[in-house]
């Protein structure tokens, strides 16, 4: 899911409803179809302004402006990328097999199939168009002529620029669907242990600003290591200590994030290294790869460490880039469901240093405006959840939905049991249409079976929200659009329409 508001590591949320799923592979055979350059490679650039130049200077007089040329300009940036990176991974992390995979890029009206061979239009007739992905940084899993590939959806009116990494030439939508797919494809096969067990992305509501300042702190100290390397063994120090400080004052929230801190910093280490790779045509030093990535964690606003699971992109990832800097055998180990943080920090003695001041006066502030910001939602949300004469809307997992977008998790009190989705927005398909959700706070219950308390996503239905005529409910407000057949049942003594498939 995507976070275009917030820093670029928020770009990417695996959504509860995304589940990673492992199916064979199945190689690939590229025809001659594919359009693909017949030059070779460029010999490796040693100078870092060549290959950290942005996107728009490459372009030739005539820069791409229609939402077909724009389209078809990224899927020709992200086959280059493919074409060097996708082989490097490869080669980077034991079993990994991209080259073998396909990215499609989509803006509703076209779409490319884009390899490491080339990249060619899809004809329109094909019957797997239009593909289930419909609003800017929207991805789904799927299957393509026997191929493991990812969609994405680019929105066909955003500008160039934002369409590329900060400082680079590499399309956004490449580095999303290569982290996907690392999800998708190669994740589910690991054997985690058995504490990486927690599911959930959820934070507490009201937000306590002394963990993310914690935590703030040991990405400052990584950084620290990462970019001075001859000061590593200090930083490193620093770097324990509030990994432990954060250990200690926050167990439970520690349970949560340990399995975030793997999965997805590992996958953000394989998207930053796609990035390095396509920029460096497959092959760099290690001085290289600092000096290059170094850049894009420096830009990263500690007042934006808001919860625990998008500080785990950074901290993960820069973990697994400090443990190749140091040579640490670790990928096998990560598998196996030890965190990049962890293998890390592991007989690294403490060293105790004082909170940033600004920092802690930076986040405090963000965090007490975060808590304002989020009872706009979530007392209206609780109000509406609390009183039983408000009916509300039930919407089962059997109800087919694509990837969806939100900035945060929530745990809402009297509904721990259940995650709040901030900002939820997500499409559904049913028989009797479409549902159409746009930045809506969510409550997603959980239970082991579908039945009258099961597995839902639930809204409160306020006057004025819907008209119902018999078994169909129609909704027309900006925030939960679309038309649906449903069946009137008792949920928790109240009255409840469950949305049919």
């Amino acid at each position: 899911m995507q976070m275009n508001t917030l820093a670029p590591y928020k770009r990417f949320v695996c959504g509860l409803t995304t589940a990673c799923l492992l199916f064979s592979m199945i190689p690939i055979s590229i025809g001659s179809a594919y359009t693909a350059p017949t030059a070779s490679p460029a010999a490796l650039s040693t100078n870092i302004s060549v290959v950290t130049s942005s996107p728009l200077n490459k372009l030739t007089a005539k820069q791409p402006t229609t939402a077909a040329e724009l389209l078809e300009y990224e899927a020709e940036q992200s086959h280059q990328a493919a074409r060097y990176a996708w082989p490097a991974l490869d080669k980077l992390w034991p079993g990994l097999q991209f080259q073998s995979r396909v990215m499609l890029l989509t803006n509703g009206e076209q779409t490319y199939e884009i390899t490491t061979e080339g990249y060619k239009l899809v004809d329109p007739s094909h019957p797997r168009l239009p593909l289930n992905v419909h609003f800017d940084g929207q991805y789904e899993r799927l299957d393509w002529n026997g191929k493991q590939a990812s969609a994405i959806f680019v929105d066909k009116d955003t500008p160039l620029q934002d369409r590329f990494e900060p400082y680079t030439s590499t399309p956004l939508s490449f580095m999303t669907t290569t982290h996907e797919m690392f999800h998708f494809y190669d994740q589910p096969s690991w054997n985690l242990k058995d504490n990486v067990t927690y599911r959930s992305r959820s934070s507490v509501y009201p937000a306590d600003a002394k963990p993310r300042i914690q935590r703030a702190m040991l990405f400052q100290a990584l950084y620290k290591a990462y970019s001075e390397p001859e000061q590593a063994d200090k930083h490193l120090g620093h770097a324990a200590y509030w990994n432990e400080q954060y250990k200690r004052d926050n167990s439970a929230e520690y349970k949560q994030s340990v399995e975030f801190d793997l999965t997805e910093g590992t996958a953000m280490y394989i998207d930053k290294m796609a990035d390095m790779y396509g920029a460096f045509k497959g092959s760099a030093t290690t001085e290289q790869i600092r000096h290059y990535l170094s850049k894009q964690y420096k830009d990263i606003k500690t007042n934006e460490f808001i919860t625990f699971d998008t500080e785990s992109y950074i901290i993960g990832s820069l973990s697994a880039l400090l443990l190749d800097a140091l040579n640490k055998d670790w990928k096998t180990s990560a598998s196996k469901g030890n965190s990049p943080i962890d293998l890390l920090l592991n007989r690294i003695t403490p060293v105790a240093q004082p909170f940033d001041e600004q920092i802690q006066a930076g986040l405090e502030t963000t965090i007490a405006n975060l808590n304002a910001k989020r009872a706009v939602a979530l007392d209206p949300l609780k109000k509406g959840l609390d009183d039983k004469q408000i009916p509300i809307l039930l919407i089962p997992r059997t109800v087919k939905g694509s990837s969806f977008s939100t900035t945060g998790f929530i745990t809402l009190k009297g509904y721990e049991q259940g995650t709040v989705i901030m900002d939820m927005s997500n499409n559904y398909t049913t028989s009797a249409g479409k549902l159409e959700l746009t930045k809506r706070a969510m409550l997603r219950m959980y239970s082991g079976e579908e039945n009258e308390k099961g597995d839902y996503l639930i809204t409160p239905l306020h006057a004025g929200e819907y008209v119902r005529t018999g078994d169909i409910l129609t909704f027309d407000r900006n925030d939960l659009k679309g038309t649906v057949k449903v069946q009137a049942v008792k949920y928790d003594g109240r009255e409840a329409f469950i949305v049919l498939p």
